[in-house]
């Protein structure tokens, strides 16, 4: 069995215990989140977490410093981290994105409940920031520079905007996807698949609701899971104003509002008034828009503990990145397409047009995306070899290669 597979196989085992186990005991959403990404980062350190840090821990070299220098910058990164957690807390308390979704609402409510654990997070914070700077190859990282600059020390710019920027990214999805996911659980308590019958339009949309409650766990858990120690840290992140653009303005609170101002797509007629609900036609349409949201959430889980948007956390190559470079974002929009053509076809030719048109915006900016990706991850050697294999190799040139194969008529 390959390490990749062992490595998707527990994402997948990771998520599925800790969703089904926070159904099982009936617990809040919010607790029931942080159950689900709970065991899916135990499964993460558990079976490619520990055994990289064995592996940098054997391979660490000695360094020939004294120790005061040693616990000097250990001081000064946490200097750095407390540092970032000031920001964190400005930011949850000033933006309303922050202070009106339902993450941090529930985070602050429940804070005298999870005092114990924070004790607990803290020693275990120092005791992981010891670990890694011991193993690092250069432990004056951007956190040690952060602190220098919290501390009024000479620093380095671009490493402190590496960490702001990183911190924006980790606050914003981490948020964003973990109050998703409560209203993913809630969902699933109140409508699970199962209760309705199989192969009705009921059951194929509770169907789609558990993927997307799949997905949002292995997101989360990507975005708390930026640990250097086990290799999973960020390597880059995107630093053009249009990489920034065209990745958050797909998501909320910003595509709602642009969606709203113009013409929301998904708003029209549902689908019984195209395909009759039981059909034949109905279930291959169901089916084929349920097979590629599972092709999307398999491009989730291929990344594992390095999910994240706008970072380059190494370079993926399994699952579904074999055959093409941007599988979520092509399985994701056919999807949309399926789901809601039949509803363009029920809104008559002027409506159904307009949000026709709506949706073609949408997927041209996923086309922006997928190019400011590229552009950013293209200063990687590996990621160059890897877009030739697949112009090589993927699905695309095994349809030319066969086109081409064809005796002509």
């Amino acid at each position: 069995m390959s390490r990749t597979f062992t490595i998707q196989a527990s994402t997948v085992a990771g998520a599925v215990v800790g969703i089904a186990v926070s159904a099982y005991i009936q617990v809040e959403s919010a607790v029931a989140m942080a159950i689900s990404v709970f065991c899916l980062l135990v499964a993460w350190i558990v079976v490619d977490g520990l055994p990289a840090a064995r592996r940098s821990w054997a391979s660490r070299e000695r360094r020939d410093e004294v120790p005061a220098a040693f616990w000097r910058r250990i001081g000064t990164k946490l200097v750095g981290l407390a540092a970032l957690l000031g920001v964190v807390v400005i930011a949850c308390s000033v933006f309303p994105f922050f202070t009106q979704s339902s993450a941090v609402r529930w985070f602050i409510e429940a804070s005298h409940t999870t005092i114990p654990i924070s004790i607990a997070l803290a020693a275990a914070t120092v005791l992981y920031i010891v670990a890694t700077d011991q193993v690092a190859e250069e432990p004056d990282d951007y956190l040690h520079q952060v602190g220098r600059a919290a501390l009024m020390q000479d620093f380095r710019e671009e490493d402190v905007l590496f960490a702001l920027r990183l911190l924006a990214i980790k606050c914003f999805f981490l948020v964003l996807m973990f109050s998703g996911g409560m209203t993913a659980l809630a969902d699933l308590a109140d409508k699970p698949a199962w209760a309705y019958p199989p192969l009705s339009a009921a059951w194929f949309e509770g169907l789609m609701r558990l993927v997307f409650l799949l997905d949002v766990v292995l997101a989360a858990g990507g975005y708390i899971a930026t640990f250097k120690l086990f290799g999973w840290h960020v390597r880059a992140t995107e630093t053009t104003a249009l990489g920034w653009l065209v990745c958050i303005i797909c998501y909320e609170p910003f595509f709602p509002a642009i969606s709203h101002a113009f013409v929301p797509y998904g708003n029209g007629p549902g689908w019984e008034t195209v395909i009759q609900e039981g059909s034949n036609v109905f279930i291959l349409w169901s089916v084929a828009t349920l097979f590629c949201a599972i092709i999307y959430v398999w491009a989730t889980v291929a990344f594992g503990p390095r999910f994240s948007n706008l970072t380059h956390r190494g370079i993926i190559t399994s699952g579904p990145y074999r055959f093409i470079k941007h599988p979520a974002y092509v399985s994701k929009n056919i999807a949309w397409w399926l789901f809601a053509f039949p509803s363009f076809i029920a809104s008559g030719l002027a409506e159904g047009l307009a949000r026709a048109g709506m949706l073609a915006i949408v997927s041209l900016i996923y086309v922006m995306r997928a190019r400011a990706e590229e552009r950013m991850l293209s200063r990687d050697p590996a990621y160059r070899d890897y877009a030739e294999s697949v112009a090589a190799h993927g699905l695309l040139a095994m349809a030319k290669r066969r086109l081409a194969s064809k005796p002509a008529a």
